[in-house]
C-alpha cells in the first residue's frame, strides 16, 4: 500500500503535535493562590497532580512525535532534491 503525502501537510501535522504538546503541558496546572479546603481538598490536589502528570507525559510523547514526523519531511526534501535533476546539467537520454 502506497500512502501519497506532501512534505508541507507533514511540517503542519508537525505544528499542531507541537501545539498539542503546549495544551498538554499545561493540563493539571491549578493557581496556588485558589486550593480547595475542606475534606475535599487532599484528593482534588491528589487528582490535580496525577493530571499534571499525565498531561506531562502526553506533551513529551506528542513532542517526540512532531520531532519525527519533522525528521521524516527533511529526509523526504533531501531525497527528492538527490533524485531532481540539477539545472543546467544535461541527463543522459
Amino acid at each position: 500500500m502506497v500512502i501519497e503525502v506532501v512534505v508541507a501537510q507533514l511540517y503542519a501535522l508537525a505544528g499542531v503535535l507541537d501545539g498539542a504538546a503546549v495544551q498538554a503541558a499545561q493540563v493539571g496546572t491549578v493557581p496556588a493562590d485558589d486550593p480547595v479546603g475542606g475534606p475535599l481538598g487532599p484528593a482534588v490536589a491528589g487528582f490535580g497532580e496525577t493530571v499534571g502528570t499525565a498531561g506531562r507525559c502526553l506533551a513529551g510523547e506528542l513532542t517526540w512525535l512532531g520531532e519525527a514526523v519533522t525528521a521524516a519531511a527533511d529526509a523526504w526534501l533531501g531525497l527528492d532534491e538527490r533524485l531532481l535533476p540539477v539545472l543546467g546539467r544535461g541527463v543522459p537520454q
